[in-house]
């Protein structure tokens, strides 16, 4: 068994080595990296990208059903306006429009995962673009003044309804370009020689993607704002209590599906009042502050670390078991023990932890995960403090809950 735990907690070490250097945080940085958010998902947390994407979702649903049943009923003023034969063309190209607007939506009704609403968003944009210029091939033998005005501003008006969603500069981009390459092509390969017009039609574009990409990056900027004021410790930079229990809810649907284990340890400083009393809130904040600093640098970017209360921390360990949970534990305990908190007076304060370590299991709810771990933790604060206990410190051979240990804690 210990040379078992060593080389699980090795095997961590490495894990936690090789993901280190790819994202610096698992949370969202936007202190750090707010133009590099605004630019590009890298430093999103997974959190907050299932935030936004469950609202771009949100409105897409809402444009595809819109524009399904609109686009089928404008073939009224097709055959009020134009030729018979031409009307029926433009019949079938709207209504082979609706039905995949309407299949769309029918797919993010039944699918909002982050990877197929960025697909489904994508074919919505293109969807369009390719009727357009279905559409225009119908008035190849119009000038372009008798082309109604409906079908030469359409390539805008589609660039332009990408101001509607929270999207990063990068991800703008793309889309801008799923719909200006297709027409920017086609205007080339209809290109009579009039050097105007073509400049004019891909300056508009350009002109219609600028404003959307300023629309979007402000959308975004704003998401990001009230996401990290509603979900994120403004002290220690990490995430609450809430998004915790919705993310570890999300590992336990992952356990449950792949029947990989997860560990949950829970921290609580020694003494924390006495700190305050004697020290001042200022000193207790600096070692709040400093305990979340060897948290995150101890454990993976990977792992979900939360303050869930007061001097309270939680750590979501995903694919780690009991015995390595508790070595991990130990780790952290150390580390904390031995950092040193400066103090005005230039003297240096040391804090201890009490933790309990737990491991999920299967086909229990994630509170009843956070009660056992929370038990475990008062068991090591009615014992000494300063101390790791997990489930096998508290549990008799049946694998129960030791009856008079949980008293002791109530």
């Amino acid at each position: 068994m210990p040379g078992q735990i060593d080389t699980q907690s090795k095997e961590y070490e490495r894990r936690k080595k090789s993901q280190r250097p790819a994202k610096q945080s698992v949370y969202l940085s936007i202190i750090n990296h707010a133009k590099a958010d605004a630019i590009s998902s890298w430093f999103h947390s997974a959190d907050f990208t299932q935030t936004r994407y469950s609202y771009v979702a949100v409105r897409l649903k809402l444009m595809c059903l819109f524009f399904a049943i609109m686009v089928p009923v404008f073939a009224l003023f097709d055959f009020l306006t134009l030729p018979s034969e031409q009307a029926q063309f433009l019949l079938k190209t709207r209504i082979a429009l609706s039905v995949s607007l309407f299949f769309l939506g029918y797919v993010l009704y039944r699918q909002t995962s982050v990877v197929v609403t960025r697909i489904v968003i994508t074919l919505t944009f293109l969807v369009p673009t390719v009727f357009y210029l279905c559409s225009m091939q119908s008035f190849s033998v119009i000038p372009d003044g008798g082309i109604p005005l409906f079908f030469s501003m359409m390539p805008y008006l589609i660039m332009a309804m990408l101001g509607l969603f929270p999207l990063t500069i990068s991800g703008g981009l793309f889309l801008a370009g799923v719909i200006s390459i297709p027409v920017a092509l086609f205007e080339v390969s209809r290109f009579n020689g009039d050097y105007y017009a073509l400049f004019n039609t891909l300056w508009l574009l350009s002109l219609f993607a600028g404003i959307s990409l300023w629309l979007q990056t402000g959308q975004l900027l704003m998401l990001m704002k009230l996401y990290r004021e509603s979900t994120v410790d403004p002290l220690t930079e990490l995430i609450n209590r809430r998004v915790l229990l919705r993310q570890a809810s999300q590992e336990q649907k992952k356990s449950a599906e792949d029947s990989q284990p997860f560990s949950v340890m829970m921290f609580d400083l020694d003494r924390f009042k006495r700190i305050n009393d004697y020290h001042g809130h200022a000193t207790g904040d600096q070692v709040l502050v400093t305990v979340a600093r060897i948290m995150k640098h101890e454990l993976r970017s990977t792992d979900i670390i939360a303050r869930f209360g007061g001097e309270e921390f939680v750590a979501v360990l995903p694919g780690v078991s009991l015995g390595e949970a508790t070595q991990i534990a130990h780790r952290v305990a150390h580390s904390i023990r031995n950092t040193s908190i400066p103090l005005s007076d230039g003297e240096n304060l040391y804090v201890t932890s009490s933790i309990g370590v737990t491991q999920y299991k299967t086909g229990e709810n994630i509170e009843q995960t956070l009660k056992r771990v929370d038990d475990l933790l008062y068991q090591a604060k009615a014992s000494g403090r300063d101390k790791v206990v997990d489930d096998l410190s508290m549990t008799n051979e049946s694998g129960q809950l030791i009856p008079d240990k949980v008293a002791e804690v109530a």
